[in-house]
């Protein structure tokens, strides 16, 4: 995968309002939250959250990690955000083709 698609995907994940409030809760917690913790404090769904979560992991943006809980038959999922840096440039842009090639 060139740079230019790597940098297209890491932008799309990041294109979306929902996602992006992710990361920035996230980095202002600058710790591990639980996947109920980051859905209550958007006032979204679990589901949902679980939705753009794996979009972020996709793109190596966030990394989750799971817990056991001692002495339940459960575990808990915990989300913390990874560095990552989008940099777009002449020389990557150069590569692209036009017309759909």
């Amino acid at each position: 995968m060139s740079e230019f698609e790597k940098t297209a995907k890491k932008l799309k994940a990041l294109a979306h309002p929902l996602r992006l409030k992710i990361v920035r809760l996230l980095a202002e917690e600058g710790e591990d939250m639980y996947l109920n913790e980051i859905s209550n404090r958007l006032g979204i769904s679990r589901a949902l959250a679980k939705i753009h979560l794996n979009k972020l992991e996709s793109e190596v943006i966030v990394k989750s990690r799971v817990v056991l809980v001692e002495g339940e038959a459960r575990a808990l999922r915990y989300y913390h955000l990874r560095d990552f840096d989008v940099h777009v440039s002449p020389e990557i842009l150069k590569g692209v083709k036009y017309n759909g090639n």
